[in-house]
């Protein structure tokens, strides 16, 4: 089997390459996929979409909705 490491002359990172996203992060992206994806963005939908709790949502869900909106890109033709 092969294993894949840096090798013994390589520098070690000095902190993780990839940082934990916040709920609140993790909630906007999901807003943003569910509204790529045709669905209707609302607590009741995440909610069913989701692993997020509906305590969750109602703490956080203003200010993740607030990043999906900052977040989105629209073209208009």
């Amino acid at each position: 089997m092969l294993t894949y490491a840096l090798h013994e002359t390589m520098p070690k990172p000095a902190k993780p390459t990839l940082a934990k996203k916040t709920i609140v992060e993790s909630m906007a992206d999901k807003m943003l996929e569910m509204g790529m994806n045709g669905i209707a963005v609302t607590a009741d939908s995440l909610a069913e979409h989701s692993s997020f709790t509906r305590a969750q949502i109602s703490k956080h869900g203003l200010d993740a909705a607030d990043r999906a909106k900052s977040r989105a890109v629209r073209r208009v033709a």
